[in-house]
């Protein structure tokens, strides 16, 4: 299994034969073609450190955009109930994937902190292994920071209430809150991050002519 730390960011641009760009073009792939107004305002607001001045307003139409990411209707919007770090971490899966991965894997199971959208994304081969990426993010999270996580949201899937999973979670005293069946809006946070992360990746995919091995 693999953990990917999505607040690192160091993504590989430069593909054989192909010019190199700078500015916001340049930016907006390197966020995994993350919108032009959210870029500048991670520049003016300096959530991000090290970003240049951005002179103007960027016209350009990303092809890959077009191409990588679907608009869907947004969920109701949600606002963070939590009050500090770890109160509540949101999880979903997504997979199968039509491709198995280099390393093997079919699905990517994600876990945000409600707080501060922190995501932890880890690769696994098969569904059963999301307790053992839940232990080890929650050993990760809790050493890092000092708190402990004291409820985990996530979807009705069997994943989540294996019975070791199910006994971990009371001996911890972690609440274990859960939507309804075929009601992923109520699961909203870790859907939109799992939809991003594809988006974002099918963006890069299509921005150097991947083939979709990949």
């Amino acid at each position: 299994m693999f953990i990917l730390n999505t607040n690192d960011v160091e993504t590989a641009l430069f593909a054989k034969g192909q010019k190199v760009e700078s500015g916001m073009d340049l930016w907006h792939k390197k966020f995994g073609h993350v919108n032009f107004p959210r870029l500048r305002e991670m520049q003016t607001k300096n959530i991000v450190f090290g970003l240049p001045e951005f002179s103007g307003l960027n016209r350009h139409v990303c092809e890959a955009c077009q191409l990588g990411q679907q608009h869907q209707l947004p969920f109701p919007n949600e606002r963070n109930h939590s009050r500090n770090l770890l109160d509540e971490i949101h999880s979903d899966v997504w997979g199968p994937t039509q491709n198995v991965s280099i390393g093997g894997t079919h699905y990517i199971v994600t876990f945000i902190d409600d707080y501060t959208r922190h995501t932890w994304a880890c690769l696994i081969e098969k569904k059963s292994e999301v307790f053992a990426s839940f232990l080890k993010v929650k050993s990760l999270a809790d050493r890092e920071t000092g708190r402990k996580i004291k409820c985990l949201r996530s979807d009705g899937g069997k994943k989540y209430f294996s019975d070791q999973f199910s006994s971990y979670l009371q001996k911890e005293g972690i609440r274990h809150e859960f939507s309804c069946r075929y009601t992923p809006q109520q699961n909203g946070v870790a859907e939109r991050k799992n939809r991003k992360i594809e988006e974002a990746a099918r963006a890069m995919l299509e921005e150097k002519h991947m083939p979709k091995l990949y």
